[in-house]
């Protein structure tokens, strides 16, 4: 249990790395930003309650290549719905400042997460453990990123290296060091 929980933080850290990175970068969001705790537990819900949704409730659909096109979709909904429900029960829980879409499943993550929840768990346990994973995984992604980039404005970083060269640098050392962590873990419980 504590090799899935590994796995999927690490997992999921890679897929932040290269594609939420990335695509903040592209758009000039690289300043540091509160973490978006309603969405982390939004999207830690959402994928536990869509494994248990595809493998229970949709046990006769053979997926296939088709996995795609109704997960995608189907993960959006429930992150709305679950982020519609808040808002009209517990207004006050729910922040102004959001990080990610809903509509598009939290950039793709809550996807993600679900795809690789499919492929993995077996068991409820093991679904459960995978998406809270996932969910802390996002979470120490934003805060290392937060920090590379607080640390930066205190340090002496040279100009040619300030902002997008210094935070696609960080993502990449960062994707390096949760690989190698990763794995060694995995070594030292024996799973590889």
């Amino acid at each position: 249990m504590l090799g899935l929980l590994i796995f999927s933080g690490f997992t999921l850290n890679l897929i932040l790395h290269g594609a939420l990175g990335i695509g903040n970068i592209a758009e000039g969001q690289e300043e540091s930003r509160p973490i978006p705790w309603f969405q982390l537990g939004v999207l830690f819900i959402s994928v536990f309650l869509l494994w248990m949704l595809a493998s229970y409730g949709l046990v006769f659909l053979a997926f296939g290549f088709l996995e795609y096109a109704l997960l995608f979709p189907l993960s959006a909904l429930v992150c709305m719905g679950l982020e519609a429900v808040c808002t009209r029960l517990a207004p006050s829980l729910v922040p102004e400042y959001r990080l990610f879409s809903a509509a598009t499943a939290y950039d793709g993550l809550a996807l993600g997460s679900l795809l690789l929840c499919l492929h993995i768990a077996q068991t409820v346990m093991e679904a459960f453990i995978l998406s809270l994973g996932f969910a802390l995984g996002t979470w120490l992604s934003l805060f290392l990123l937060n920090e590379i980039h607080k640390r930066s404005s205190l340090e002496l970083v040279p100009p040619f290296m300030q902002g997008r060269p210094l935070m696609l640098i960080s993502m990449g050392f960062l994707s390096l060091l949760f690989t190698a962590l990763g794995l060694t873990f995995f070594n030292a419980l024996g799973i590889f």
